[in-house]
């Protein structure tokens, strides 16, 4: 699990939790220092064990859901 705030340029590793089962969701934290005030995107994105890693966008997305599997963004603004 990594994540990026500069659009993807450079990604840093997260700390993964270990999960409940094989089957649970798995947790993944990180802290951000930001490097000056303004707006940014967090992008989060996995990898699996084949070294392929989630696209950054997915052609074919509907609103429920299904078939999602592109990074997860989240834009924030540091004051």
């Amino acid at each position: 699990m990594e994540y990026s705030i500069d659009f993807g340029s450079t990604w840093q590793n997260c700390t993964i939790e270990k999960p409940v089962n094989r089957l649970a969701w798995q947790h993944f934290s990180a802290s951000i220092a930001f490097p000056k005030k303004g707006y940014y995107e967090v992008w989060a994105r996995a990898t699996d064990s084949q070294a392929i890693a989630q696209p950054m966008l997915l052609p074919g997305w509907n609103p429920k859901g299904y078939l999602n599997n592109a990074c997860h963004r989240i834009a924030i603004k540091v004051v």
